[in-house]
């Protein structure tokens, strides 16, 4: 399995987001420019945090994107699933070579059957464990514990 350039990417878009002093929000131009990636490519990713319920938008002079939920409640699950989806780890994965190593039907059946299954508990594990761990554990915190707010906007704008 790899973490695809998506996935990681929509956790810095959320991170910066997360960073936002209250009620600011961020236009997709902006986090382009910042995470240095292509206006056209960020909204796809944008698209599918706005569908999972993650970010929300607003359409006009000062809008932009700002998390929709709290950042104590984004857990990688969801940012894993909003981007990713539902797919299986073998999804991709031809099983047809574990035909040429058995000689009987019934066995290739069978071991077929269990590397599926070992992948599907695997990959219970792995969206288990994610789930356990939210956005907030990856938002600096400052000498006293409150998050550090960023205006985006004045540092890209800097750049």
């Amino acid at each position: 399995m790899n973490l695809s350039s998506s996935y990681v990417q929509a956790i810095g878009i959320l991170v910066m987001l997360a960073e936002l002093p209250e009620n600011e929000s961020l236009k997709a131009s902006e986090i382009s420019q910042r995470m240095n990636v292509s206006h056209s490519y960020l909204q796809k990713i944008a698209a599918k945090l706005k569908h999972a319920e993650l970010i929300e938008s607003f359409a006009s002079k000062q809008g932009g994107y700002r998390l929709k939920k709290p950042k104590e409640e984004i857990n990688f699950l969801d940012i894993f699933l909003a981007i990713e989806g539902e797919k299986s780890f073998l999804a991709k994965v031809n099983l047809k070579p574990i035909d040429a190593m058995f000689l009987d039907k019934q066995l290739v059946k069978e071991k077929s059957e269990a590397v599926k299954n070992i992948h599907l508990e695997a990959q219970k594990l792995y969206q288990k464990e994610l789930q356990s761990h939210v956005l907030s554990e990856i938002i600096p915190k400052d000498s006293t514990g409150k998050y550090l707010e960023i205006d985006w906007k004045n540092f890209i704008n800097e750049e």
